[in-house]
């Protein structure tokens, strides 16, 4: 299956989930999965998640580190070297706030108590030491010694082989011989699953009572969705709306909910980047942007790169952020340009940046290309700026949509953007929740262009984004309606 095949199937996939197309059919080609259940673990309130050096399957990882997070009361990550190089420290943080995340420590110590140990990376070279018993590094010892005391350890099957590698086209012995490795895994006591069946039926923290989820609903962490009564966990913007502001207030970049959800209306102000990127933008209108986003406690204001070292100035002691665009607004310069720019935004003050992505290149199929060009940004960017992808979705089909929204995720961004303003056409509520579903929740969503009161922001909003775009912010947060085009 080619790569435009492969996007073709997700992008049904993602439309099916939403409720906008007939379900989709297997290949006769693809084999069906067998069958599975996954793993009941123990409802206790410690877990040690072991991130070894396994690069399949990454990003679903990732989110079953959150999921794990969520419905555990007590979390501790620990990261073997390769880990901390493949994945990080801060892309553990933006999925699992909570949990506490370690490099080192006394063994038993991080044992203590534990009722569960989950390895959802879990690579060959891991599989290979835990199951001779002979490990060499902290994570592997932790999951050794973890069996050997019978703790639940649950582990997935599918991070085994490198990304780089296709296991169909291995020699048969191989696979055989990895085959084996996973009966003596199994045989061990360590229960093998796919990385998303992770967090099945039983990983909840929910009560015994609680009726398990189907395997085709939505994660069971959250009881709301079993029994009908909210758990309090702090993350429901629809039923817990006070607890999630007290997140966003406390610097959370993004709060996940549900298709449908309704917005915390009264701090909607939290989620907008207040605007102004036409070409005549004069200072006194930049001062006064910068005056109405501290007046509003807007979450940034979104300038042209010339404005940002003012708009540091001026904002310098506030809430509100500095954002720029990049590539603004054709996406047509080379990834290098791009990464010089990004670099000259941050050393002006720029704590946020929104680039463009080289419409041309998706067209035309230049996968690699794209998403050389993100990742060029988001390394200028690294620890220093969140970065937003724009995707200018009024020249994209949903195929272009879904891949430059999955490209975005694979270079590392924070965030995907719906348009420039300067492109056609801004954004809309079908393709904000087709961008949510493709991203799932680790990422932000940017709504932008074409909103210009406050029932269309909490709309979208209310379809999956987690920032809005507008030059008519001051309408939105009071309510009225706006006089102007605008962004």
């Amino acid at each position: 299956m080619d790569s435009d095949d492969l996007v073709r199937k997700i992008t049904a996939q993602v439309i099916e989930r939403l409720g906008t197309a007939k379900p989709v059919t297997e290949s006769k080609d693809t084999p069906a999965s067998p069958a599975w259940s996954p793993p009941t673990t123990p409802k206790g309130k410690k877990v040690l998640v072991l991130m070894t050096g396994g690069n399949r399957r990454l990003d679903e990882a990732l989110v079953q580190v959150g999921k794990i997070s969520d419905c555990s009361d007590e979390v501790t990550v620990v990261l073997s070297p390769s880990a901390q190089e493949l994945v990080g420290v801060p892309a553990l943080r933006r999925v699992a706030p909570d949990a506490r995340i370690v490099t080192e420590g006394d063994v038993w110590r991080l044992l203590e108590g534990t009722d569960a140990i989950y390895l959802p990376n879990m690579s060959l070279n891991a599989a290979s030491k835990i199951r001779t018993l002979l490990p060499d590094s902290l994570v592997c010892i932790l999951a050794t010694y973890g069996l050997l005391r019978g703790t639940t350890t649950v582990a997935a099957r599918d991070s085994l082989f490198p990304a780089e590698v296709e296991p169909g086209t291995l020699p048969t012995a191989l696979r055989e011989k990895v085959a084996c490795i996973e009966k003596e895994l199994e045989a061990m006591g360590v229960r093998l699953c796919d990385v998303e069946k992770m967090t099945g039926p039983g990983t909840s923290s929910a009560s015994a009572d609680t009726p398990a989820s189907p395997a085709t609903s939505l994660p069971s962490t959250c009881t709301l969705l079993t029994t009908g009564e909210c758990s309090a966990c702090g993350a429901c913007v629809e039923n817990q709306p006070q607890a999630v502001q007290e997140l966003v207030s406390s610097g959370a970049a993004r709060v996940g909910s549900a298709v449908g959800a309704k917005p915390a209306s009264p701090e909607i102000n939290r989620l907008i980047d207040h605007t102004l990127l036409k070409p005549d933008a004069t200072e006194q209108q930049i001062r006064t942007l910068c005056e109405e986003a501290k007046q509003y406690n807007f979450a940034s204001v979104c300038i042209n790169p010339a404005w940002v070292s003012l708009c540091a100035q001026l904002l310098a002691g506030s809430e509100v952020k500095v954002c720029t665009v990049i590539g603004f607004p054709l996406g047509a310069t080379t990834p290098t340009a791009k990464a010089i720019e990004t670099r000259d935004a941050i050393a002006n003050g720029a704590t946020e940046i929104d680039m463009v992505i080289n419409v041309g290149a998706l067209k035309s199929g230049d996968d690699e290309l794209v998403r050389r060009d993100i990742e060029a940004v988001v390394a200028a960017a690294r620890d220093r700026a969140l970065v937003k992808v724009i995707l200018e979705t009024a020249l994209l089909s949903k195929e272009e949509i879904v891949k430059a929204s999955l490209l975005a995720k694979m270079a590392g961004a924070d965030f995907v953007k719906t348009s420039t303003g300067f492109g056609g056409g801004g954004a809309t509520v079908e393709d904000i929740a087709l961008m949510r579903e493709t991203v799932g929740t680790e990422m932000g969503v940017k709504a932008s262009g074409g909103i210009r009161d406050r029932e269309t922001a909490e709309a979208m909003v209310a379809a999956g984004a987690t920032r809005i775009g507008a030059s008519a912010s001051v309408a939105i947060a009071s309510g009225a309606k706006s006089s102007t085009e605008g962004y």
